[in-house]
């Protein structure tokens, strides 16, 4: 089978069409083109991601500049522009997302599943539809988030505000779970790499439950308070502080490993993987799952939740411990004695995880 040619950037070939992306040709009835390259697709994606999810930061400032403005009775009558801007927002991000998506329908009709490009198309596992429409959402989220936050913190003295930063540390760390990996790793990026659906369902329970928990805590008895010497605000602050630092931790993980970081175990090696043991790995043993597990438990601080709390850290004891062991039993295997030394000589520093 002759192999698909290549598609110039700077000129279209007779027949094709040039949409307002000009790094992306549009091809007609002809299976021997190819529709992208890898560069262009994930140049394009990355690109729009970024946008789409920095107009909505912008929004979510401007609308807390504005209630801040609307703190002053005499300027209440501009909060009729909240709703506005974040229409406004929200509908050039639509119309964004959209550009992306209609690509697709274009792109489908002039290939089949036998070309290199089908693995773009919806339903499929790099997607560019699927892709566009997780960023989208998890966009909405976070500035929903984020604008809720500022409203009860600011009009309210309820402690609900709890929840939608919860909802805010949700969407941050399921969006970054692309991004790094996409820009850092870039060949094994998909639409899975969100990890939304991972461990369904028990980790959509998991998060649930711990919903539902500090709704009916803080509803039902909004005055009492679990922590031992009325020391909740310290404990919320150092919830906070765990959130943030196993968010770092996490994400610099997965950009130092590069193409030797997956978010499943590999059971053999593949001819990019190394075995990193500089920067943060020279301290962690298992950056990301330590990253994870403290981001995890400070979640729970900052809800409030005593019984989720511990089951929180029950269940991912139970499930990092089993699966480091189980990787490392393949790291050994690549690795041998290299990986032998350096599991002596580095700690994970997750409790009771040598």
């Amino acid at each position: 089978m002759e192999e698909p040619r290549q598609v110039r950037r700077d000129s279209a070939p007779p027949g094709y069409t040039t949409p307002p992306f000009p790094s992306l040709h549009i091809p007609p009835q002809d299976p021997q083109w190819s529709l992208y390259t890898v560069t262009d697709i994930w140049r394009f994606i990355l690109l729009w991601t970024l946008i789409l999810y920095g107009l909505f930061h912008l929004g979510a400032a401007g609308i807390a500049l504005l209630m801040q403005v609307g703190k002053k009775r005499r300027n209440w009558r501009y909060l009729w522009l909240v709703p506005l801007a974040y229409i406004f927002v929200a509908g050039v991000e639509a119309l964004m997302a959209g550009s992306v998506v209609g690509l697709i329908p274009t792109a489908r009709s002039t290939s089949n599943s036998h070309s290199p490009d089908f693995i773009y198309f919806p339903h499929q596992p790099k997607s560019l539809a699927g892709i566009a429409l997780r960023s989208f959402c998890l966009g909405i989220a976070l500035a929903i988030s984020i604008i809720s936050i500022g409203y009860i913190a600011v009009f309210t003295d309820s402690p609900l505000w709890r929840l939608p930063f919860f909802l805010g540390a949700l969407s941050l760390f399921h969006f970054l779970e692309f991004w790094t990996t996409a820009a850092y790793n870039t060949r094994v990026a998909e639409v899975s790499s969100f990890l939304l659906t991972s461990n369904w369902p028990g980790y959509a329970i998991a998060h649930s439950v711990a919903t539902l928990e500090c709704l009916v805590t803080n509803v039902l008895w909004p005055d009492r308070s679990w922590a031992p010497l009325h020391s909740g605000s310290v404990l919320c602050f150092l919830g906070i502080l765990l959130v943030a630092t196993g968010q770092t931790v996490r994400s610099v993980a997965m950009i130092q490993a590069g193409p030797s970081f997956n978010h499943m175990v590999q059971h053999r090696r593949s001819s990019g993987h190394v075995l990193v043991t500089t920067g943060i790995y020279g301290r962690l043993r298992h950056p990301s799952y330590f990253g994870f597990f403290w981001w995890a438990l400070g979640t729970q601080l900052v809800l409030g939740n005593l019984v989720c709390f511990v089951g929180y850290a029950a269940v991912l004891w139970r499930f990092f411990s089993s699966r480091i062991r189980h990787e490392e039993e393949f790291l050994v295997r690549f690795f041998g004695e290299e990986y032998v030394d350096y599991r002596r000589k580095v700690g994970t520093k997750i409790p009771l995880c040598p």
